[in-house]
């Protein structure tokens, strides 16, 4: 068996950028991607000749100053581009609307004092915002905005887990994307020294046995390391560590998982009389929301990804699509479908997160994912390098 200092299973943001920490150190790192690229969640395909679309993940911000600083590793902050100021817009009984419309601001008026004293400890988004907003704002506007968000009804997910206050680059733009795609990040990652990245290989089992990990995929390869590194989603990483980490196994099956089904489409400019914006965030459920391409601007297409709920079939995705963008089936140019997982948190969730660490504290195994801090890219590369950091203290 080869033999590595860290293999990571899993290859999106957390995978990767744990992935990109070890081999900083100057760690011997194996990255194992079930699908057939890196990246997860950082999708960025060409739908029509050069013109790519986010599939998931798509802003990142000047506070974002981990993953600035993994971007500044790789030697591609030229490929930093600022995102046009375009707004998001509501669809609200199938017309595009703003959303200062949809407001009541006697309500808001009222309630927004709140702010200043109200703590998001232990609230929900449903009840700490619900308080501040009004009941009829949040019904109307701040709930289907955070549904959105999220990519789940987003009530009772945790109000401290969203919008965390960090420092800023006063050097970097606001926001920003990458000229080709923040797929470009993990690709960037994947080709640093001191890195294998296999992709298209699926993990069937992991073993441990004295100072090292084996690492069995399903076409019967095998591989062997120090540490081990989970980046995959909860339920995945339960199933994996049943034998060796029953208790931590137990714990992770606990976390609920919500599937989004992405449609990403591109359009030529003219065939769509929408107006620029960055998004839309529709008051019925049978999407979350509908994010744009016009925040990098394109001479030719425009392109959005829709992030519907799961179980709606082909045939009537395609229908809504075509119904918002006002467009025929055959004005579609190019089209992609991607299954998205997200993490689907409640009130208390760091009770079980401080459990976990608990449970690895001292261990060659290191967890990491977006279900620790937050769900935001930096939430994300934040977590990894905090497992970095006890990677490398236990390899001192």
């Amino acid at each position: 068996m080869e033999q590595f200092d860290l293999i990571v299973v899993g290859g999106g943001i957390s995978g990767m950028s744990l992935a990109h920490y070890s081999a900083k150190a100057g760690l011997r790192t194996l990255v194992i991607e079930k699908a057939e690229r890196t990246g997860g969640t950082l999708c960025s395909p060409k739908l029509a000749s050069e013109f790519w679309v986010e599939m998931g993940a798509h802003t990142c911000y000047n506070s974002y100053g981990n993953l600035i600083g993994i971007i500044e590793d790789c030697g591609i902050k030229d490929m930093m581009v600022p995102r046009e100021k375009v707004g998001f817009k509501m669809l609200v009984d199938n017309r595009i609307k703003p959303i200062p419309s949809q407001l009541n601001f006697i309500e808001l008026f009222f309630s927004g004092p709140r702010l200043f004293f109200l703590k998001k400890s232990g609230e929900s988004l449903r009840s700490y915002y619900g308080r501040i907003t009004g009941k009829g704002n949040y019904d109307k506007v701040f709930g289907p905005a955070f549904n959105a968000v999220l990519s789940q009804k987003a009530d009772d997910f945790p109000a401290d887990m969203l919008f965390n206050k960090r420092p800023r680059r006063k050097d970097i733009m606001k926001s920003f994307t990458l000229r080709e795609g923040l797929q470009s990040l993990p690709e960037a990652v994947a080709a640093q020294k001191g890195m294998t990245v296999l992709t298209g290989k699926a993990v069937s089992s992991i073993s441990s046995g004295g100072d090292s990990f084996t690492v069995t995929t399903t076409d019967g390869g095998e591989y062997a390391s120090r540490f081990l590194g989970l980046a995959t989603p909860p339920n995945s990483s339960a199933h994996l560590t049943q034998k060796a980490f029953p208790e931590l196994s137990r714990l992770l099956f606990q976390i609920r998982m919500e599937t989004v089904d992405t449609v990403g489409v591109a359009v030529r400019k003219e065939a769509t009389t929408l107006p620029l914006l960055a998004g839309i965030i529709p008051t019925a459920n049978s999407f979350y929301s509908a994010v744009s391409r016009d925040t990098v601007k394109d001479r030719a297409y425009r392109g959005f990804s829709f992030h519907f709920t799961k179980g709606l079939d082909e045939e009537n995705r395609i229908r809504k699509i075509t119904a918002v963008l006002g467009v025929r089936k055959e004005q579609i140019e190019g089209m992609m479908t991607k299954e998205n997982l997200v993490p689907s948190l409640k009130v208390g969730h760091e009770r079980l997160t401080a459990d976990m660490d608990r449970l690895i504290s001292g261990t060659r195994l290191l967890l990491v994912g977006n279900y620790f801090k937050g769900l935001a890219l930096e939430d994300c590369v934040c977590r990894s390098l905090s497992e970095a950091s006890r990677l490398k203290a236990l390899a001192s």
